[in-house]
Protein backbone atom coordinates (compact mmCIF):
# COMPACT_ATOMS: atom_id res chain seq x y z
CA UNK A 1 0.00 0.00 0.00
CA UNK A 2 2.60 2.34 0.82
CA UNK A 3 4.93 1.60 -2.23
CA UNK A 4 1.44 2.40 -4.50
CA UNK A 5 1.09 5.70 -2.24
CA UNK A 6 4.92 6.64 -3.15
CA UNK A 7 4.31 5.70 -6.93
CA UNK A 8 1.25 8.00 -7.43
CA UNK A 9 2.97 10.99 -5.46
CA UNK A 10 5.90 10.46 -7.34
CA UNK A 11 3.65 10.69 -10.87
CA UNK A 12 2.09 13.57 -9.49
CA UNK A 13 5.00 15.65 -9.08
CA UNK A 14 5.95 14.75 -12.22
CA UNK A 15 5.72 18.04 -14.78
CA UNK A 16 2.81 17.63 -17.21
CA UNK A 17 2.86 18.76 -20.49
CA UNK A 18 1.71 22.08 -21.37
CA UNK A 19 -1.90 22.11 -23.06
CA UNK A 20 -2.68 24.86 -25.70
CA UNK A 21 -6.07 24.93 -27.06
CA UNK A 22 -6.36 27.09 -30.41
CA UNK A 23 -10.08 27.34 -30.65
CA UNK A 24 -9.61 29.67 -34.52
CA UNK A 25 -6.86 30.37 -37.09
CA UNK A 26 -7.24 34.29 -35.88
CA UNK A 27 -6.17 32.41 -32.81
CA UNK A 28 -3.42 30.56 -34.45
CA UNK A 29 -1.78 33.70 -35.91
CA UNK A 30 -2.10 36.07 -33.08
CA UNK A 31 -0.43 33.51 -31.06
CA UNK A 32 2.03 32.62 -34.02
CA UNK A 33 2.98 36.67 -33.99
CA UNK A 34 3.77 36.59 -30.67
CA UNK A 35 6.22 33.05 -29.82
CA UNK A 36 6.83 32.20 -32.95
CA UNK A 37 11.09 31.58 -32.80
CA UNK A 38 12.09 33.40 -35.92
CA UNK A 39 10.08 36.57 -35.27
CA UNK A 40 11.42 36.85 -31.76
CA UNK A 41 14.71 36.52 -32.85
CA UNK A 42 13.91 39.35 -35.76
CA UNK A 43 13.06 41.42 -32.96
CA UNK A 44 15.72 41.00 -31.23
CA UNK A 45 18.11 41.58 -33.91
CA UNK A 46 15.95 44.52 -34.96
CA UNK A 47 17.33 46.05 -31.08
CA UNK A 48 21.00 44.92 -31.85
CA UNK A 49 20.76 47.24 -35.26
CA UNK A 50 19.81 50.49 -33.07
CA UNK A 51 23.22 50.29 -32.29
CA UNK A 52 24.31 51.69 -35.69
CA UNK A 53 22.65 54.88 -35.53
CA UNK A 54 25.30 55.56 -32.30
CA UNK A 55 27.95 54.62 -34.41
CA UNK A 56 27.38 56.47 -37.92
CA UNK A 57 26.80 59.84 -35.40
CA UNK A 58 30.07 59.43 -33.63
CA UNK A 59 31.28 60.53 -37.11
CA UNK A 60 29.53 63.82 -36.86
CA UNK A 61 30.98 64.47 -32.78
CA UNK A 62 34.06 65.12 -31.06
CA UNK A 63 36.59 62.54 -30.47
CA UNK A 64 39.20 62.71 -27.59
CA UNK A 65 42.03 60.34 -27.51
CA UNK A 66 45.39 60.12 -24.77
CA UNK A 67 48.10 58.48 -26.44
CA UNK A 68 51.82 57.36 -25.37
CA UNK A 69 54.73 56.41 -27.95
CA UNK A 70 57.66 54.86 -26.98
CA UNK A 71 60.83 55.45 -29.64
CA UNK A 72 63.90 54.19 -29.40
CA UNK A 73 66.17 55.61 -32.44
CA UNK A 74 68.82 53.31 -32.99
CA UNK A 75 70.32 54.91 -36.14
CA UNK A 76 70.20 58.83 -35.77
CA UNK A 77 71.00 61.27 -38.25
CA UNK A 78 74.72 62.45 -38.59
CA UNK A 79 75.91 65.66 -40.47
CA UNK A 80 79.05 66.83 -41.31
CA UNK A 81 79.81 70.51 -40.81
CA UNK A 82 83.50 72.75 -40.84
CA UNK A 83 85.39 71.95 -37.89
CA UNK A 84 86.44 75.29 -37.75
CA UNK A 85 82.78 76.47 -36.45
CA UNK A 86 83.35 74.86 -33.34
CA UNK A 87 87.18 75.89 -32.86
CA UNK A 88 88.85 73.55 -34.88
CA UNK A 89 91.07 73.79 -38.20
CA UNK A 90 90.06 75.05 -41.20
CA UNK A 91 89.65 72.45 -43.78
CA UNK A 92 88.42 69.96 -41.34
CA UNK A 93 85.30 68.09 -40.70
CA UNK A 94 83.01 67.19 -37.45
CA UNK A 95 80.06 64.56 -36.86
CA UNK A 96 76.84 66.27 -35.67
CA UNK A 97 74.41 63.89 -34.54
CA UNK A 98 71.18 64.80 -33.97
CA UNK A 99 69.15 63.87 -30.95
CA UNK A 100 68.90 61.15 -28.20
CA UNK A 101 68.07 57.31 -28.99
CA UNK A 102 65.31 57.54 -26.21
CA UNK A 103 61.73 59.16 -26.60
CA UNK A 104 58.50 59.19 -24.52
CA UNK A 105 55.79 60.84 -25.44
CA UNK A 106 52.73 61.83 -23.45
CA UNK A 107 49.80 63.84 -24.53
CA UNK A 108 46.21 64.32 -25.97
CA UNK A 109 44.26 64.95 -28.84
CA UNK A 110 40.43 66.15 -29.97
CA UNK A 111 39.12 66.00 -33.41
CA UNK A 112 36.26 68.55 -34.21
CA UNK A 113 34.44 67.30 -37.48
CA UNK A 114 33.07 70.81 -39.07
CA UNK A 115 31.97 69.77 -42.65
CA UNK A 116 31.45 66.15 -43.80
CA UNK A 117 28.34 66.05 -46.04
CA UNK A 118 29.35 62.07 -46.73
CA UNK A 119 29.22 61.26 -43.08
CA UNK A 120 26.25 62.93 -42.60
CA UNK A 121 25.09 60.74 -45.35
CA UNK A 122 26.01 57.97 -43.83
CA UNK A 123 23.51 58.37 -40.66
CA UNK A 124 21.20 58.66 -43.62
CA UNK A 125 21.77 55.07 -45.01
CA UNK A 126 21.97 54.22 -41.46
CA UNK A 127 18.24 54.78 -40.83
CA UNK A 128 17.64 53.46 -44.40
CA UNK A 129 18.35 49.90 -43.56
CA UNK A 130 17.11 50.05 -39.50
CA UNK A 131 13.79 50.56 -42.01
CA UNK A 132 14.47 47.77 -44.15
CA UNK A 133 15.61 45.52 -41.09
CA UNK A 134 11.70 47.01 -40.30
CA UNK A 135 10.24 45.99 -44.08
CA UNK A 136 12.04 42.53 -43.54
CA UNK A 137 10.18 41.41 -40.43
CA UNK A 138 7.40 42.89 -42.12
CA UNK A 139 8.00 40.07 -44.71
CA UNK A 140 8.95 37.52 -42.22
CA UNK A 141 5.52 37.64 -40.58
CA UNK A 142 3.52 37.82 -43.70
CA UNK A 143 5.56 34.40 -44.26
CA UNK A 144 5.16 32.82 -40.78
CA UNK A 145 1.23 33.93 -41.10
CA UNK A 146 0.38 32.43 -44.34
CA UNK A 147 2.29 29.21 -43.11
CA UNK A 148 0.38 29.24 -40.06
CA UNK A 149 -2.73 29.64 -42.15
CA UNK A 150 -2.02 26.56 -44.22
CA UNK A 151 -1.08 24.21 -40.91
CA UNK A 152 -3.60 24.85 -39.48
CA UNK A 153 -6.59 24.01 -41.93
CA UNK A 154 -3.89 21.31 -42.81
CA UNK A 155 -3.89 19.84 -39.45
CA UNK A 156 -8.09 20.10 -39.47
CA UNK A 157 -8.44 18.41 -43.08
CA UNK A 158 -6.00 15.48 -42.24
CA UNK A 159 -8.28 14.88 -38.87
CA UNK A 160 -11.20 15.20 -40.76
CA UNK A 161 -9.66 12.53 -43.44
CA UNK A 162 -8.82 10.60 -40.43
CA UNK A 163 -12.77 10.35 -39.30
CA UNK A 164 -13.80 9.60 -42.73
CA UNK A 165 -10.95 7.07 -42.99
CA UNK A 166 -11.89 5.12 -40.26
CA UNK A 167 -15.97 4.90 -40.84
CA UNK A 168 -14.75 3.56 -44.12
CA UNK A 169 -12.32 1.23 -42.53
CA UNK A 170 -15.89 0.05 -40.25
CA UNK A 171 -17.43 -0.44 -43.50
CA UNK A 172 -14.88 -2.49 -44.94
CA UNK A 173 -14.67 -4.67 -41.51
CA UNK A 174 -18.48 -5.15 -41.96
CA UNK A 175 -17.94 -6.37 -45.83
CA UNK A 176 -15.63 -9.25 -44.49
CA UNK A 177 -17.92 -10.42 -42.20
CA UNK A 178 -20.47 -10.06 -44.34
CA UNK A 179 -18.16 -12.17 -47.71
CA UNK A 180 -16.77 -14.54 -44.39
CA UNK A 181 -20.31 -15.58 -43.42
CA UNK A 182 -21.32 -16.44 -47.36
CA UNK A 183 -18.40 -18.43 -47.85
CA UNK A 184 -18.86 -20.73 -45.05
CA UNK A 185 -22.13 -21.52 -46.81
CA UNK A 186 -20.33 -21.75 -50.07
CA UNK A 187 -22.61 -18.50 -51.50
CA UNK A 188 -19.06 -17.14 -52.77
CA UNK A 189 -15.93 -17.79 -53.89
CA UNK A 190 -12.79 -17.26 -51.82
CA UNK A 191 -11.77 -14.73 -55.07
CA UNK A 192 -14.49 -12.32 -53.89
CA UNK A 193 -13.69 -12.45 -49.73
CA UNK A 194 -10.15 -11.71 -50.76
CA UNK A 195 -10.70 -9.00 -53.10
CA UNK A 196 -13.13 -7.57 -49.89
CA UNK A 197 -10.02 -7.96 -47.72
CA UNK A 198 -7.50 -6.33 -50.56
CA UNK A 199 -9.74 -3.16 -49.79
CA UNK A 200 -9.85 -3.40 -46.14
CA UNK A 201 -5.96 -3.73 -46.02
CA UNK A 202 -5.67 -0.55 -48.51
CA UNK A 203 -8.38 1.36 -46.43
CA UNK A 204 -6.42 0.88 -42.91
CA UNK A 205 -3.22 2.16 -45.11
CA UNK A 206 -4.63 4.85 -45.68
CA UNK A 207 -5.54 5.34 -42.71
CA UNK A 208 -2.34 5.49 -41.27
CA UNK A 209 -0.99 7.54 -43.75
CA UNK A 210 -3.58 9.98 -43.02
CA UNK A 211 -2.53 9.69 -39.27
CA UNK A 212 1.22 10.20 -40.35
CA UNK A 213 -0.17 13.41 -41.77
CA UNK A 214 -1.72 14.60 -38.98
CA UNK A 215 1.52 14.13 -36.57
CA UNK A 216 3.57 15.59 -39.19
CA UNK A 217 1.09 18.50 -40.06
CA UNK A 218 0.23 19.15 -35.89
CA UNK A 219 4.52 18.81 -35.50
CA UNK A 220 4.94 22.08 -37.72
CA UNK A 221 1.89 24.08 -36.73
CA UNK A 222 3.54 23.80 -33.28
CA UNK A 223 6.90 24.90 -34.24
CA UNK A 224 5.38 27.47 -35.92
CA UNK A 225 3.22 28.63 -32.84
CA UNK A 226 6.74 28.49 -30.67
CA UNK A 227 5.53 25.25 -28.59
CA UNK A 228 7.79 22.28 -27.82
CA UNK A 229 7.42 19.21 -29.41
CA UNK A 230 6.45 17.68 -25.87
CA UNK A 231 3.14 20.70 -25.30
CA UNK A 232 -0.33 19.56 -26.03
CA UNK A 233 -2.20 21.63 -28.64
CA UNK A 234 -5.70 21.48 -29.21
CA UNK A 235 -7.87 22.70 -32.15
CA UNK A 236 -11.30 22.02 -31.02
CA UNK A 237 -12.76 23.51 -34.04
CA UNK A 238 -14.60 21.70 -37.41
CA UNK A 239 -14.36 23.21 -40.36
CA UNK A 240 -17.29 21.77 -41.69
CA UNK A 241 -19.47 23.91 -39.16
CA UNK A 242 -17.65 27.72 -40.31
CA UNK A 243 -19.27 29.38 -42.40
CA UNK A 244 -17.68 30.62 -45.70
CA UNK A 245 -17.99 33.78 -47.05
CA UNK A 246 -19.41 34.68 -50.35
CA UNK A 247 -17.44 35.63 -53.96
CA UNK A 248 -14.90 38.37 -54.16
CA UNK A 249 -15.51 40.67 -57.19
CA UNK A 250 -12.37 41.30 -58.96
CA UNK A 251 -11.47 45.31 -57.50
CA UNK A 252 -8.34 45.59 -59.76
CA UNK A 253 -5.35 46.26 -57.97
CA UNK A 254 -4.86 45.43 -54.55
CA UNK A 255 -6.04 48.65 -52.13
CA UNK A 256 -3.28 47.31 -49.68
CA UNK A 257 0.44 47.71 -49.65
CA UNK A 258 1.97 44.10 -49.21
CA UNK A 259 5.19 44.11 -46.85
CA UNK A 260 6.96 42.86 -50.01
CA UNK A 261 6.31 45.86 -52.24
CA UNK A 262 7.92 47.81 -48.91
CA UNK A 263 10.49 46.15 -48.99
CA UNK A 264 11.83 46.52 -52.36
CA UNK A 265 10.94 49.97 -52.26
CA UNK A 266 13.05 50.38 -48.77
CA UNK A 267 15.58 48.71 -51.27
CA UNK A 268 15.01 51.30 -53.95
CA UNK A 269 15.39 53.77 -51.43
CA UNK A 270 18.68 52.49 -49.62
CA UNK A 271 20.19 52.41 -53.54
CA UNK A 272 19.08 55.69 -54.24
CA UNK A 273 20.89 57.21 -50.87
CA UNK A 274 24.06 55.01 -51.30
CA UNK A 275 24.30 56.89 -54.92
CA UNK A 276 23.81 60.40 -53.76
CA UNK A 277 26.66 59.60 -50.99
CA UNK A 278 29.01 58.41 -53.81
CA UNK A 279 28.12 61.85 -54.65
CA UNK A 280 28.93 63.75 -51.68
CA UNK A 281 32.41 61.97 -51.45
CA UNK A 282 33.87 64.83 -53.90
CA UNK A 283 32.74 67.83 -51.30
CA UNK A 284 35.80 68.76 -49.26
CA UNK A 285 35.93 67.91 -45.68
CA UNK A 286 36.78 70.39 -42.78
CA UNK A 287 37.72 69.47 -39.08
CA UNK A 288 39.80 71.64 -35.98
CA UNK A 289 41.58 69.77 -34.08
CA UNK A 290 44.22 70.59 -30.79
CA UNK A 291 46.91 68.06 -29.34
CA UNK A 292 48.88 68.62 -26.32
CA UNK A 293 52.18 66.49 -25.47
CA UNK A 294 55.36 66.31 -23.40
CA UNK A 295 58.24 64.44 -24.65
CA UNK A 296 60.95 63.67 -22.49
CA UNK A 297 64.49 62.94 -24.78
CA UNK A 298 67.28 60.70 -22.87
CA UNK A 299 70.23 59.44 -23.85
CA UNK A 300 69.56 56.39 -21.10
CA UNK A 301 66.67 55.16 -19.97
CA UNK A 302 65.81 56.69 -16.91
CA UNK A 303 62.50 58.47 -17.57
CA UNK A 304 61.72 58.65 -14.28
CA UNK A 305 64.30 60.95 -13.35
CA UNK A 306 62.42 64.18 -12.19
CA UNK A 307 65.62 66.65 -12.57
CA UNK A 308 65.84 66.64 -16.61
CA UNK A 309 63.42 68.38 -18.64
CA UNK A 310 60.12 67.18 -20.59
CA UNK A 311 59.45 69.60 -23.26
CA UNK A 312 55.73 70.46 -24.48
CA UNK A 313 54.19 70.72 -27.33
CA UNK A 314 50.82 72.36 -28.05
CA UNK A 315 49.42 72.83 -31.39
CA UNK A 316 45.90 73.53 -32.64
CA UNK A 317 44.19 73.83 -35.89
CA UNK A 318 41.88 73.12 -38.82
CA UNK A 319 42.60 70.62 -41.36
CA UNK A 320 40.91 70.80 -44.94
CA UNK A 321 40.76 68.36 -46.97
CA UNK A 322 39.42 67.45 -50.61
CA UNK A 323 39.81 64.87 -52.52
CA UNK A 324 40.71 65.46 -56.60
CA UNK A 325 41.59 61.39 -57.33
CA UNK A 326 41.56 58.27 -55.77
CA UNK A 327 42.90 56.16 -58.73
CA UNK A 328 39.14 55.49 -59.87
CA UNK A 329 38.08 53.78 -57.24
CA UNK A 330 35.66 56.72 -56.63
CA UNK A 331 33.99 56.87 -60.43
CA UNK A 332 33.91 52.80 -59.86
CA UNK A 333 31.83 53.05 -56.96
CA UNK A 334 29.67 55.71 -58.49
CA UNK A 335 28.83 53.59 -61.19
CA UNK A 336 28.18 50.81 -59.33
CA UNK A 337 25.40 52.38 -56.87
CA UNK A 338 23.48 53.62 -60.16
CA UNK A 339 23.23 50.15 -61.82
CA UNK A 340 22.19 49.22 -58.15
CA UNK A 341 19.52 51.81 -58.03
CA UNK A 342 18.41 50.29 -62.22
CA UNK A 343 18.44 46.88 -60.51
CA UNK A 344 16.53 48.04 -57.25
CA UNK A 345 13.69 49.81 -59.44
CA UNK A 346 13.31 46.71 -62.30
CA UNK A 347 12.86 44.51 -59.30
CA UNK A 348 10.38 46.97 -57.38
CA UNK A 349 8.03 47.07 -60.88
CA UNK A 350 8.61 43.13 -60.93
CA UNK A 351 7.46 42.33 -57.36
CA UNK A 352 4.63 45.19 -57.84
CA UNK A 353 3.37 42.77 -61.14
CA UNK A 354 4.24 39.56 -58.86
CA UNK A 355 2.22 40.20 -55.90
CA UNK A 356 -0.94 41.62 -57.71
CA UNK A 357 -0.84 38.14 -60.08
CA UNK A 358 -0.87 36.13 -57.18
CA UNK A 359 -3.34 38.13 -55.23
CA UNK A 360 -5.61 38.01 -58.06
CA UNK A 361 -4.72 34.18 -58.39
CA UNK A 362 -5.93 33.87 -54.58
CA UNK A 363 -9.03 35.59 -55.44
CA UNK A 364 -10.04 33.47 -58.38
CA UNK A 365 -9.26 30.12 -56.27
CA UNK A 366 -11.32 31.73 -53.53
CA UNK A 367 -14.18 32.36 -55.56
CA UNK A 368 -13.56 29.00 -56.92
CA UNK A 369 -13.96 26.90 -54.61
CA UNK A 370 -16.77 28.50 -52.57
CA UNK A 371 -18.56 28.33 -55.84
CA UNK A 372 -18.35 24.42 -55.87
CA UNK A 373 -18.57 24.16 -52.05
CA UNK A 374 -21.80 23.76 -52.20
CA UNK A 375 -21.91 21.35 -54.62
CA UNK A 376 -19.34 19.13 -52.88
CA UNK A 377 -21.12 18.91 -50.22
CA UNK A 378 -24.54 17.72 -51.67
CA UNK A 379 -22.58 14.91 -54.07
CA UNK A 380 -20.64 14.19 -50.59
CA UNK A 381 -24.06 13.44 -48.96
CA UNK A 382 -25.35 11.47 -51.85
CA UNK A 383 -22.25 9.69 -51.78
CA UNK A 384 -22.46 8.65 -48.42
CA UNK A 385 -25.93 7.88 -48.62
CA UNK A 386 -25.42 5.86 -51.99
CA UNK A 387 -22.81 3.29 -49.61
CA UNK A 388 -25.51 2.67 -47.10
CA UNK A 389 -27.97 1.91 -49.77
CA UNK A 390 -25.54 -0.45 -51.44
CA UNK A 391 -24.64 -1.70 -48.24
CA UNK A 392 -28.07 -3.09 -47.47
CA UNK A 393 -28.00 -4.52 -51.12
CA UNK A 394 -24.96 -6.32 -50.99
CA UNK A 395 -25.83 -7.59 -47.25
CA UNK A 396 -29.40 -8.96 -48.19
CA UNK A 397 -27.97 -10.20 -52.16
CA UNK A 398 -29.49 -7.45 -54.26
CA UNK A 399 -26.12 -6.08 -54.81
CA UNK A 400 -22.80 -7.82 -56.36
CA UNK A 401 -19.86 -6.82 -54.99
CA UNK A 402 -18.34 -5.22 -58.28
CA UNK A 403 -21.74 -3.01 -58.13
CA UNK A 404 -21.08 -2.14 -54.18
CA UNK A 405 -17.52 -1.20 -55.07
CA UNK A 406 -18.44 1.10 -58.07
CA UNK A 407 -20.44 2.98 -55.57
CA UNK A 408 -17.65 3.04 -52.54
CA UNK A 409 -14.96 4.25 -55.03
CA UNK A 410 -17.65 7.20 -56.25
CA UNK A 411 -17.85 7.83 -52.51
CA UNK A 412 -13.92 8.02 -52.31
CA UNK A 413 -13.51 10.04 -54.75
CA UNK A 414 -16.25 12.41 -53.50
CA UNK A 415 -15.09 12.20 -49.82
CA UNK A 416 -11.35 13.92 -51.19
CA UNK A 417 -12.71 16.17 -53.21
CA UNK A 418 -15.25 17.30 -50.69
CA UNK A 419 -12.37 18.00 -47.88
CA UNK A 420 -9.67 19.39 -50.21
CA UNK A 421 -12.43 21.73 -51.99
CA UNK A 422 -13.45 22.62 -48.18
CA UNK A 423 -9.41 23.41 -47.07
CA UNK A 424 -9.21 25.75 -50.10
CA UNK A 425 -11.89 27.76 -49.20
CA UNK A 426 -11.32 28.35 -45.70
CA UNK A 427 -7.08 28.63 -46.59
CA UNK A 428 -7.53 31.22 -49.32
CA UNK A 429 -10.26 33.47 -47.32
CA UNK A 430 -8.01 33.05 -44.35
CA UNK A 431 -4.50 34.16 -46.63
CA UNK A 432 -7.12 36.96 -47.86
CA UNK A 433 -8.21 38.38 -44.84
CA UNK A 434 -4.29 38.60 -44.20
CA UNK A 435 -4.21 40.42 -47.31
CA UNK A 436 -6.42 43.23 -46.24
CA UNK A 437 -9.49 41.98 -48.92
Amino acid sequence: MHRLLYLFILLAALPAPAQTVVSTVQEALDLARRNNPELANARQNRAVQDLQQATARAALLPSARAFTNFDYNYALPVQLVPAEFLGGQPGDFRQLRFGLPFFLTAGAEVNMPILNRAARADLGIVEQNLRLIDDQNLVLQDEVATQTARLYHAVLLTRSAIGLTRRNLSVADTLVQIAQNRLDKGLVEPLELNRIRTVQLNTADVLYQNELAYTRNLAQLKLLLGLAPTDSLALPENLADRPASAPIAPTGPSPLQRPQITLRQARVELARRQMERERLTLWPTLAAYARYSEQAQRDKLNFLNVDQRWFTIGVAGLQFNWPIYAGGARKASQTRTRLQLKLAEAELAYERNRQQTDTDDLRNSYNQAVRSLDLNRQHYDLSTQNVQIALVKYRSGLFAYDQYLNVFNEALSSQNRYLNNLSNVFINQTLLQIRGL
